[in-house]
């Protein structure tokens, strides 16, 4: 039986990078304590189809995507415990914040039954964290 708890997967930054019909989101997150080691990880969001990498353009928008293994699923992982548990994500919301900035909602499930972690099964997530571009 795992100690682990997903409820210790909490965003604190995300990066949006490559190109528009194949974009990555990175979102990293907070450093937890697992066994005693310190561990640091983040989501990997990849193969994303979005109209533009500009913050601006995104902004208000919402994005719903299959999941895997229908055409146009977004191929996520999550690394932990020497494994790469897949990260099936239904929607991408990016919301414009009062000051200014775009704040990345993801909802989505993870999928700890594939790679160990089999008690927890599928677990849901809404994940919330501002969001930056590498787009120029």
């Amino acid at each position: 039986m795992s100690t682990f708890s997903p409820s210790v997967l909490q965003p604190r930054h995300a990066i949006l990078s490559g190109e528009p019909d194949a974009a990555a989101l990175e979102i990293l997150l907070r450093p937890f304590l697992r066994d005693g080691e310190i561990v640091d990880t983040a989501i990997r969001l990849d193969g994303i189809a979005l109209p533009s990498l500009r913050l601006g353009d995104l902004a208000g928008q919402r994005f719903d995507f299959p999941r895997n293994p229908h055409a146009g699923y977004i191929d996520g992982s999550l690394y932990l415990d020497g494994a790469h548990h897949p990260v099936d994500v239904d929607m991408l919301t990016f919301n414009l914040a009062r000051d200014g900035q775009l704040t990345l909602v993801a909802k989505g499930v993870y999928a700890f039954d594939v790679e160990g972690l089999g008690d927890l099964g599928k677990v849901p997530f809404t994940l919330a964290a501002r969001v930056s571009s590498c787009a120029l």
